[in-house]
């Protein structure tokens, strides 16, 4: 009997070059596509590089977990790659491009709606900062925006304050709480 005590690690986060493999792998999207794909999902700030690993952010994580939830038929690898396969025979002419969008497009549609109807009623709430407005004196509290948390009035749009959340910040903060 052994008393070591092992660990279970986490898998390896995808560099670009690793996140590229596992799409080809899995036939999900194209080699046009992989390089604009990692773009986009990086200047919409859901995901940042930390050196070479592709890590995601506060708001890609709260996307991803929309997208799950609402149209789990898209992070699903075999739907994707079948979808890709279906393009494929409409590039070669074996199948008819109309056909095979509106038989995506239905089923997607009717997500879509349903997931319009029950997004609107989730709210992030917006934290308390625990320090007051250095413009007005009211309450400042922490929100959640397109390039992750930010302090804000909370008489906004009365007052339009904001600051940016640093490390210095978050050190006068836990020390506070």
């Amino acid at each position: 009997m052994s008393t070591d005590q092992h660990f279970t690690q986490p898998p390896a986060r995808y560099t670009e070059a690793s996140l590229v493999h596992t799409l080809e792998e899995n036939g999900v999207g194209r080699p046009s596509t992989y390089a604009p794909t990692i773009d986009t999902i990086q200047k919409r700030y859901y995901v940042k590089l930390e050196g070479r690993s592709i890590v995601p952010t506060e708001l890609g994580e709260i996307v991803n977990k929309l997208i799950e939830k609402f149209f789990p038929d898209i992070v699903n690898v075999d739907f994707t790659a079948q979808l890709e396969n279906d393009l494929d025979s409409v590039e070669v002419g074996k199948k008819d491009w109309v056909k095979i969008v509106d038989a995506y497009y239905q089923p997607f549609s009717k997500e879509l709606a349903k997931a319009d109807d029950q997004i609107e009623k989730i709210q992030i709430k917006d934290e308390d900062a625990k320090f007051d407005c250095e413009i007005c004196g009211a309450p400042m509290v922490i929100k959640l925006g397109r390039y992750g948390k930010f302090y804000a009035c909370s008489r906004f749009p009365d007052c339009r304050n904001t600051q940016a959340i640093t490390k210095k910040s978050w050190c006068y903060l836990s020390q506070v709480w």
